[in-house]
């Protein structure tokens, strides 16, 4: 036998390794965990191509914020492994908006109430069945243990944990658009809306009903906004003015203020936000809903 046979099988093995080596270190699913634990979130695994937690894992209980940890993770169940992170206390949530069949569209949903948003500039990811998650910070003091989950059809308000792109679910890669998620856009006011009330008569969804009552909005105008509802309040009590017919930059001096009254008040940069954000929803509502 030659030199050369004889170091065949050796300098293929080597191949090998090395090959190994560098689909590791190059994976797409290491490098995007490692980016997200530098934005602050922690991270878990599931198995490749699912969102099912390893046999013999903690699934989410297991998650890291930890490069070192996660690593050993991937180790362990391998360099594709499928990512989520954990959105609890992470000051993101995500709407989930279903589009699988005409009867579950969340979009649908969304026109129906007569609400057309732009996500033009949101931190958006498609999951593998079509559906959209929307990214968006949480305002500092909303709870959002008090928001509602299920939406409507098509419609879920995500805030645990959330399975996230590269990952890939019945071969079918879940995709990032636009910014970061260290870059999302604060709450928008008819989302806040949308999840803080109760919509219900006997077991059926029909429609929104005010969070305040008219006697409840009045008491802010005297005494202020409430600590940890200040973003809500001020979202409520802009469309009641508006609704009523209140000149605009009347109806925004009253806004401030009801905040300059509050034991905290907001930023003005946020009440401009918030009341902006109101007006046009009310522009639309007037349009007929567009």
């Amino acid at each position: 036998m030659s030199e050369d046979t004889k170091k065949a099988p050796e300098q293929k093995f080597g191949d090998q390794v090395q090959e190994t080596q560098n689909s590791f270190i190059n994976s797409d699913y290491i490098i995007k965990s490692h980016e997200l634990i530098q934005q602050g979130f922690a991270v878990y695994l599931l198995s490749q191509g699912t969102n099912t937690p390893y046999k013999g894992s903690r699934g989410h209980l297991d998650a890291s914020n930890d490069v070192r940890e996660l690593t050993d993770m991937f180790l362990k169940y391998g360099a594709n492994s499928n990512i989520g992170i954990i959105l609890k206390d992470s000051g993101l949530l995500a709407l989930d908006v279903d589009r699988h069949t005409p009867d579950k569209n969340g979009l649908q949903t969304l026109k129906q109430l007569g609400i057309t948003p732009n996500f033009d500039d949101a931190v958006v990811e498609t999951s593998p069945r079509n559906g959209i998650h929307v990214f968006y910070r949480v305002p500092d003091d909303l709870d959002v243990t008090k928001l509602k989950r299920n939406i409507g059809a098509g419609l879920e308000l995500v805030t645990d944990k959330i399975t996230v792109a590269p990952s890939v679910k019945g071969g079918v890669a879940y995709k990032h658009f636009g910014k970061s998620f260290s870059e999302a856009n604060l709450m928008p006011d008819w989302l806040i809306e949308l999840v803080s009330n109760v919509a219900t008569s006997g077991n059926t969804q029909t429609g929104r009903v005010p969070k305040y009552s008219v006697k409840e909005r009045w008491q802010m105008v005297l005494n202020g906004f409430t600590e940890g509802e200040r973003n809500l309040q001020c979202t409520s009590i802009s469309g009641y003015l508006l609704r009523l017919g209140i000149p605009t930059k009347v109806a925004y001096e009253i806004v401030d203020l009801v905040n300059s009254r509050s034991s905290s008040p907001l930023a003005d940069k946020e009440i401009n936000t918030i009341f902006r954000s109101v007006y046009e929803r009310e522009k639309r509502r007037l349009l007929g809903g567009q």
